[in-house]
């Protein structure tokens, strides 16, 4: 987490132990680095532009996932 947002471990670890909450300033460099599926995690129930948000976000990686396979295919 530390590594991917770009804030100290102490401080992610005070998070973990419950200690404390993120900060407005940390919790958008965690939805920077993790994306609209962390962001929906927010949310009891999270906007429709959300929604779509991870949809296609999912979508993308699928995408990517099989342009690799084809890839992977096509050298065989």
């Amino acid at each position: 987490m530390s590594a991917d947002s770009g804030v100290p471990a102490g401080t992610v670890q005070k998070w973990l132990d419950r200690g404390s909450a993120p900060s407005v300033v940390h919790f958008a460099r965690l939805v920077s680095a993790y994306g609209p599926d962390f962001l929906s995690t927010a949310f009891a129930t999270p906007p429709a532009w959300l929604d779509q948000a991870v949809r296609d976000e999912r979508a993308a990686v699928l995408r990517a996932e099989i342009a690799a396979r084809e890839a992977m295919l096509a050298r065989l």
